[in-house]
């Protein structure tokens, strides 16, 4: 009789694996936290003509409205934010969508559209990649510490963002 043992290790290597993947599919050992601080839209928004712009990878933006009384804060700590990136401030700029704001000391380049998509809430603010498309949202506070907290885990974001775009 022939010794069968490498050919049930070869199956066991196939099978253990596969078992093991639907156990804890079934049990719900995964991790139900995510490791992004922004929201994703439930729906897709691209930007049309996004590509008349000069191109950057990675985009900050803002919807400002008229009636938007916290808008000009909002601005304020975005730029507060910008030179928080550092040396990763030439692969970020900035965009402010609708009205200009009357802002003291805006001294960083800023894309200025008239327009914004009806989607995207004022004085959010919205990350958007290199081909238009708005990827996430981080929502306006009124406490200017969970503010604050917001605009942190968007640095964090646009950081790990960043990174993983290293090589393109």
């Amino acid at each position: 009789m022939k010794n069968n043992k490498p050919l049930y290790l070869f199956i066991g290597c196939f099978l253990v694996p596969v078992v093991a993947a639907v156990l804890v599919l079934k049990s719900g050992w995964l991790p139900g936290e995510q490791s992004n601080h922004g929201r994703f839209l439930d729906e897709q928004v691209a930007l049309e003509q996004w590509q008349e712009h000069p191109l950057s990878p990675w985009t900050i933006a803002m919807v400002n409205t008229p009636q938007c009384e916290s808008c000009a804060n909002q601005w304020q700590d975005v730029q507060a934010l910008y030179v928080a990136l550092g040396k990763n401030q030439g692969k970020v700029r900035l965009a402010l969508m609708g009205p200009d704001l009357d802002v003291e000391g805006e001294a960083h380049p800023t894309l200025h559209m008239q327009d914004a998509p009806t989607q995207l809430t004022p004085g959010n603010l919205y990350l958007i990649d290199h081909h238009g498309l708005v990827v996430l949202e981080y929502d306006y506070v009124q406490q200017p510490q969970e503010n604050r907290l917001m605009h942190k885990g968007l640095l964090k974001d646009l950081k790990k963002l960043l990174n993983y775009s290293r090589s393109s």
